[in-house]
């Protein structure tokens, strides 16, 4: 009986453990945003600086026409103050609510991009990975998400790997990144290939 009890409660204790790595993130990690206790993805409004250097911004959402499809969405812009200029990135929601990614980047002349993803959104496990395939300016790309560190509440922080591959499945992009309530990207692990 006592066996019975002892594996009963190491079920208990293991599933309970299971369920704890499994939360949602919302849209407001990625805009440092306020977290709300709903469990909805809904564009809220952001203008925050960010960064070690306070020079990163993301505001929005504001409307995009896309140049290639007429489409208007919503999007949050980010710009980034660096030795080569500003840049900008404008991000939605993609992957049928799975992340938010990159619409359209000023980097090499401007070009749009089609099914980004640059962070997980909605319900993720720790050490879960997820693929997704897109394109930037008409070249296939394949993005592969891991969560590496999740937290239990809306309000931790989440650390994730992100890698980008070419059209051949060669890896061009490896990072780690943190978020943190309030405060957007607080982390950035550049893998330098």
């Amino acid at each position: 009986m006592k066996n019975f009890f002892l594996i009963s409660f190491l079920i208990l204790l293991n599933t309970s453990q299971s369920i704890g790595s499994e939360r949602f993130i919302p849209l407001e990690l990625f805009t440092g945003g306020e977290i709300r206790e709903d469990k909805e993805i809904k564009f809220t409004n952001a203008n925050l600086v960010f960064g070690e250097k306070k020079r990163k911004k993301i505001v929005g959402p504001e409307d995009w026409k896309n140049p290639q499809t007429g489409e208007t969405i919503k999007v949050y812009k980010r710009t980034r103050k660096g030795q080569s200029g500003l840049k900008t990135q404008l991000f939605t929601v993609t992957n049928d609510g799975q992340c938010i990614g990159r619409v359209w980047d000023s980097r090499r002349g401007g070009r749009v991009i089609q099914n980004g993803c640059k962070f997980p959104l909605g319900v993720w496990k720790e050490g879960e990975t997820r693929s997704f395939e897109g394109s930037s300016g008409s070249k296939s790309r394949k993005i592969e998400l891991t969560i590496l560190k999740l937290g239990k509440k809306q309000k931790d922080k989440v650390k994730f790997n992100w890698k980008l591959y070419d059209g051949s499945g060669k890896l061009m992009d490896d990072n780690d990144y943190t978020f943190s309530p309030g405060k957007a990207m607080t982390k950035l692990n550049d893998k330098k290939l």
